[in-house]
């Protein structure tokens, strides 16, 4: 994998390797696996907000009601 970067960001991005020990690559790996580990955390996120509620067993005890077509018009009773 190759990306350019300007030399401006270069030097940034060395000196930040530097500063914590790390030759650039080393660097880079880091960025990788912090950015794959936010998206993982990101996809439990929207798993955990999914809700689902349970499906009642019994039937429901229908006395009356309303027979509707597809656009909510009464074509019946019961």
């Amino acid at each position: 994998m190759s990306t350019k970067l300007s030399s401006e960001n270069y030097e940034k991005f060395q000196e930040i390797c530097n500063h914590d020990g790390k030759c650039i690559s080393e660097g880079l790996r880091d960025l990788l696996k912090m950015d794959t580990e936010d998206y993982e955390e990101e996809l439990e996120l929207e798993e955990s907000k999914i809700i689902v509620e349970p499906v009642s067993e019994e039937p429901l005890p229908i006395a009356y009601g309303k027979i509707l077509d597809d656009y909510e018009n009464i074509i019946g009773t019961f």
